[in-house]
Parts: C-alpha cells; sequence; structure tokens
C-alpha cells in the first residue's frame, strides 16, 4: 500500500495548498522516473530538448535564460545532454565565444515523443477522466497558477484578506 493511501482521512481533512503541493511533489517524482527510464532524461534535460525543439539552435545564454537558470548552471546539464547524444555544441562562426546548441536526430526523436505524450493529455485519474470535473480542475489550476504568478500571493497572507460576511446564525466558518 502506498504511504499517503494509508491515510484517507488525514488526506480528506488537509487544507487544499498541501494537497496540490503534495500532489505536485509526487506527480514530479513520477515524471522524472519516467523521463529517467523510458528516455535517459532528467526533467532539466527534457526542458532543455523542450525548447530547443520549439525554438530551434539557440545559444547556451538563450536556453539558460528559458529554463530560468544561470548558464553556469546549464554547463552540466548540457554536457549530460551532449555526452549522452541528444544535443551537440557548435561554436558561433562570427563570435567564437558564444556556443550554439542545437538537437541532434536522437534528441529530436525524443524531444518529438515527449510532446505527442504531453499532448495527448491522458486522464491522470479517474476524476479527471470525467470531461465535466476535468474541466473544473482546469479551470481551478488555471486561475491559481495565473494568480500565483501574478504575484497575487496575499491571498495567502490572512491579515490582507477582506473578512468573510457573517453566515446565518452569526458564525463565519
Amino acid at each position: 500500500m502506498e504511504p499517503l493511501a494509508r491515510f484517507p482521512d488525514v488526506l480528506r481533512q488537509a487544507p487544499l495548498g498541501r494537497l496540490i503541493g503534495i500532489a505536485g511533489h509526487l506527480l514530479e517524482q513520477h515524471w522524472g522516473r519516467y523521463l529517467a527510464d523510458h528516455h535517459g532524461l532528467s526533467a532539466a534535460g527534457m526542458r532543455v530538448l523542450m525548447i530547443l525543439a520549439r525554438a530551434g539552435d539557440s545559444t547556451h545564454r538563450e536556453v539558460a535564460e528559458h529554463c530560468y537558470v544561470r548558464p553556469a548552471t546549464l554547463t552540466g546539464i548540457v554536457d549530460t545532454l551532449e555526452r549522452d547524444g541528444f544535443v551537440a555544441r557548435r561554436r558561433d562562426a562570427t563570435d567564437r565565444r558564444s556556443v550554439q546548441l542545437t538537437l541532434t536526430d536522437k534528441g529530436r526523436e525524443h524531444a518529438e515523443t515527449l510532446l505527442a505524450l504531453i499532448h495527448s493529455d491522458p486522464p491522470l485519474t479517474s476524476v479527471d477522466a470525467d470531461p465535466a470535473k476535468r474541466e473544473v480542475i482546469r479551470e481551478f489550476l488555471t486561475e491559481l497558477i495565473t494568480t500565483m504568478s501574478d504575484g497575487e500571493g496575499s491571498r495567502l497572507n490572512p491579515s490582507t484578506q477582506e473578512p468573510e460576511e457573517p453566515r446565518p446564525g452569526g458564525r463565519t466558518c
């Protein structure tokens, strides 16, 4: 039995934000294992492949910016991708300091396979297999992502929230 499956009551009573955090963490672990087992990639390596598949040949610096990492951090990721035959480095003929990253045939094949899998969007659970529930989940997650990325994290700070209207009977919770 899975560790969390032993605690269904705890999960049912957990705050929604905590459940989202746990679900995101578990999904990321699952995806990381899939990438490693079936494609020989890390999540960071997959992001580099996706960027190069979408943007085409790019400089090391450009890819680092798209990955939201420093160029020095990207170096190790690209070293591994190059060693495993997914990408190639090429010096820019006009500026030898600039390094162009390009997908190899193997890298392009894996990127296309992963894009097809991502876009097939299979249900993750029996709940999101129901189209009506899936749309509610999608709407909620889209709004959550938009709200959090717009810096409206004030919802996490109760002191900035307006008080709730009293409910009948005078209670607010």
